[in-house]
């Protein structure tokens, strides 16, 4: 557990000093997948772009372990990491060691640049880096991005009739047949870390390879071994001592048949399998679009029941909304042929009694108001002598003061507000 958090410590300062903008989740992210394969190193190293800018970034550089045909090799790759890991998909390659080259196919083009589904479709929180590394073992154990470097050999004659050998050898650009070569990695072989980087490719965030990207290579023609050495010039062909029987060479003609047969089979067999993982990605690929359009679907029909709820609603508020204008309309009618044989006392009346005992006393009270008014203008002239105007003004006042009492009760009983 120290080890693990002085890794992320590390990892975290490399970030830190290189300006990346998501330190936390990428230091996590390069840490868990480091202790799952010890052989990646974290360094920074500076990263030229297809725009010919240049930054520095975090380099995860190392070997991974591969099986293929059950033998294990350990391949060199270089993941950079962008500055805003793991919100963007990493940059991958393949980089061989002297004694190797790059092999292109379907998943790794002539510069060793990786092409991989799981990089085109990362999204942050779903992929992360060792589930990237895990899938890179995975297709390199069906198709490897790299073979051991051919030798030049001195020039070989044709072998002798009858004495093809049972089995035909791949031709350059393969891994060997049978028990893996002295050539490869060995199973857990030190990874030269002083290697040089290949070149980019053209376009350094592609997901996939440009459309002139070397296609995958088709499986060479069965080729023999070299016969024996051609003999020093001026000397004569020695020929077998014990010429090679008729079924002795029918018996080598059946056998190099039945390796070309197995040949062919193998090829068909990577072809399945590659036209078969094909079909699985894109199988997910629609499946998650499938279930995308069945929730767009679900989400559409509720809004479209809605709107039909709401659509009948508002007809019903626009039905409702013309009977009532029409028969407003018909009132104002009736009241404009009746408007000189209108009655106020008889337009405003009240709904209950009670109603009908506060309108009355308030019509009272506002007439004896209006009543001492009067009184005061003709005392101010000199109509009403102040005898006569303080007689009426003390009767009409305790009138008022019943009447207004009787109206605060009323409205108390209404449960209405008092004024």
């Amino acid at each position: 557990m120290g080890d693990y958090n002085q890794l992320r410590q590390y990892v975290h300062q490399l970030m830190n000093t290189n300006g990346y903008t998501h330190i936390p989740e990428a230091s996590s992210d390069a840490a868990n997948v480091i202790r799952h394969y010890p052989d990646l190193k974290p360094k920074d190293e500076m990263f030229t772009f297809n725009n010919g800018s240049r930054r520095k970034l975090v380099h995860l550089v190392g070997t991974i372990p591969v099986r293929y045909r059950g033998a294990s090799y350990n391949i060199p790759v270089g993941i950079y990491l962008m500055n805003t890991h793991p919100h963007a998909a990493p940059l991958c390659f393949v980089k061989p060691t002297p004694t190797m080259q790059v092999k292109p196919g379907k998943h790794v083009d002539m510069n060793g640049r990786v092409y991989l589904p799981y990089l085109n479709e990362w999204r942050p929180g779903q992929h992360d880096l060792t589930g990237l590394v895990q899938v890179m073992t995975i297709v390199f154990g069906e198709e490897p991005p790299v073979v051991s470097r051919p030798t030049q050999a001195p020039p070989q004659r044709a072998p002798y009739p009858g004495v093809n050998p049972p089995y035909p050898q791949p031709g350059p650009g393969y891994p060997p047949r049978g028990p893996p070569s002295t050539t490869y990695q060995p199973a857990n072989p030190p990874y030269p870390m002083g290697t040089s980087h290949p070149p980019y490719p053209t376009n350094a965030n592609s997901a996939y390879p440009p459309h002139n990207a070397t296609p995958y290579p088709s499986y060479p023609n069965a080729m023999y071994p070299p016969g024996p050495a051609q003999p020093p010039p001026g000397q004569n062909t020695p020929y077998p001592a014990n010429p090679v029987t008729n079924k002795q060479s029918q018996l080598s003609d059946d056998m190099v048949k039945a390796s070309l047969k197995s040949a062919v089979n193998d090829k068909l067999k990577r072809r399945m399998r590659e036209a078969h993982s094909q079909a699985e990605s894109e199988m997910s690929s629609l499946k998650q679009t499938e279930k995308e359009l069945k929730d767009g679907q679900v989400k559409i029909q509720s809004i479209i029941e809605k709107l039909e709820s709401e659509t009948a609603q508002v007809d019903r508020n626009i039905m409702i909304l013309e009977s009532k204008n029409k028969e407003i309309e018909e009132k104002i009618e009736a009241m404009q042929n009746k408007q000189d044989e209108l009655d106020v006392d008889e337009v405003v009346l009240p709904t209950t009694p009670l109603y009908k005992q506060i309108l009355e006393s308030f019509a009272e009270e506002q007439a004896l108001e209006d009543t001492i008014y009067y009184l005061g203008e003709g005392l101010r002239k000199g109509s009403v002598d102040l005898d006569a105007f303080l007689k009426h003004v003390r009767a009409l006042s305790r009138q008022q003061f019943t009447l207004r009492a009787t109206i605060k009760k009323a409205r108390t009983t209404a449960g209405l507000a008092v004024v």
